[in-house]
């Protein structure tokens, strides 16, 4: 029995050994304090900003920012990091409403999704030799007026610049493989799609090498009214105009194809007769203005010895009709309306235009903080903590039980 409680009170002794021995080591990797921040203990890692905002530098030597590192911080002003860092982790910086610049290091190949997300005030941001910007890296920046994407990068997410309300410039380094640019919008290399146009354009001029309309090219672009298509555009694909507010289009005859588009409805649409636009406009009962056609006939005047004119309704003319409403049929099988329109009296299609008039609140990501779980040793030193609980008690049980059988 004796050597019973000596095996429970050395497995007593173990569990707290064991468990002496795992503070140590934790205590041994635990995170440090360096300036404002809180580093892993090899002070690669930027675990956490403790400092009060304004300019900030990132300590040297650490390679990694993490995940939300300044996520929602609305006293920073600036931030400057060193070559050092290679990695930044998603929405490190996102909602920092009061960041105006940021320093990049030049080891950094990837802009992360929704790195800059939000961050309102930022004024300008140089990329260094980027390799891919994620989605939603520079959403409702609404500050920033101009980008430069180097020749080094080869990805840009769809949504890496929406809801800048003032980016009116975007240009590509020259030796880009995958994009370039020309009157500030995005193109794939050759010029030959047009991808984005930056929200903060009041006005576009397509390069005449593009041959389609990319979706979401104009999406939500607020400040182009009216857009001419050269004739080298081929494909309008689905949701190249989504959420835009251009509300006059002229569509060449060399566009053959038009997706639908969603929430985008112009005030009128010039094109050339039996054309895919015009096709689209009925479809969508949007005003359809023919224009490429032979100029019709001078409109009639009326000849005073023939009846009346004018108002005076049912009256006839040199090769026309005038109308009660002041309008003339003519003997071409067109009517001229009083302004001056000219349409085909059978399907009322405007062949000429007269001389009347023509026609994102966001929402934030949140990455939720992770606590380091238990260390799974404290377990098994707890298991031999009760395992030798449990023979010194089973031994004192069966001592006890011996004692009274022995009386």
């Amino acid at each position: 029995m004796k050597k019973g409680t000596k095996i429970g009170w050395a497995l007593v002794a173990l569990s707290v050994i064991i468990s002496a021995v795992v503070i140590i080591a934790g205590s041994s990797n635990a995170d440090q304090q360096v300036g404002d921040f809180i580093l892993s203990d090899d002070g690669t890692v930027a675990i956490q900003y403790t400092g009060a905002g304004g300019s900030v530098s990132i300590p040297d030597g650490v390679v990694t920012l993490s995940d939300g590192l300044f996520m929602n911080n609305t006293t920073i002003t600036n931030i400057s990091m060193p070559d050092t860092v290679t990695s930044l982790g998603s929405n490190f910086c996102s909602g920092c409403s009061q960041l105006q610049s940021i320093s990049l290091s030049s080891n950094i190949a990837t802009i992360p999704a929704n790195a800059f997300r939000e961050c309102s005030g930022l004024l300008s941001i140089s990329l260094p030799s980027v390799a891919s910007i994620g989605d939603y890296a520079f959403y409702g920046c609404a500050s920033l007026s101009s980008i430069t994407i180097p020749a080094s990068c080869t990805s840009i997410a769809d949504t890496a610049f929406g809801g800048c309300d003032n980016l009116s410039e975007i240009s590509v380094s020259s030796g880009n493989s995958n994009y370039s640019s020309s009157d500030g919008c995005l193109y794939n290399a050759a010029k030959s799609r047009l991808i984005y146009v930056p929200g903060g354009k009041s006005s576009v001029s397509i390069a005449d090498t593009c041959s389609t309309i990319g979706s979401g090219a104009f999406r939500d672009v607020l400040y182009v009214s009216s857009l001419t298509l050269p004739d080298s555009v081929e494909t309008i694909e689905a949701d190249a105009f989504s959420g835009s507010s251009i509300s006059t289009i002229t569509i060449p005859a060399t566009t053959t194809s038009i997706g639908s588009q969603s929430n985008w409805t112009p005030s009128t649409i010039y094109g050339y007769a039996d054309s895919a636009a015009e096709t689209y406009a009925k479809n969508n009962s949007i005003p359809f203005v023919v224009i490429g056609n032979p100029e019709p006939s001078p409109t009639p005047t009326p000849d005073p010895g023939t009846g009346g004119g004018g108002t005076g309704g049912g009256g006839t003319s040199s090769g026309g009709t005038v109308n009660p409403d002041g309008s003339v049929t003519n003997a071409d099988g067109t009517t001229t309306l009083a302004d001056g329109t000219v349409i085909e009296t059978a399907t009322g299609r405007v062949l000429r235009a007269g001389t009347g008039s023509t026609g994102s609140s966001h929402t934030k990501d949140a990455t939720p903080g992770t606590a380091d779980g238990i260390n799974p040793v404290y377990f098994l030193c707890l298991a031999i903590f009760l395992g030798g609980v449990g023979v010194i008690v089973y031994t004192k049980i069966r001592k006890v039980n011996y004692l009274k059988k022995k009386k």
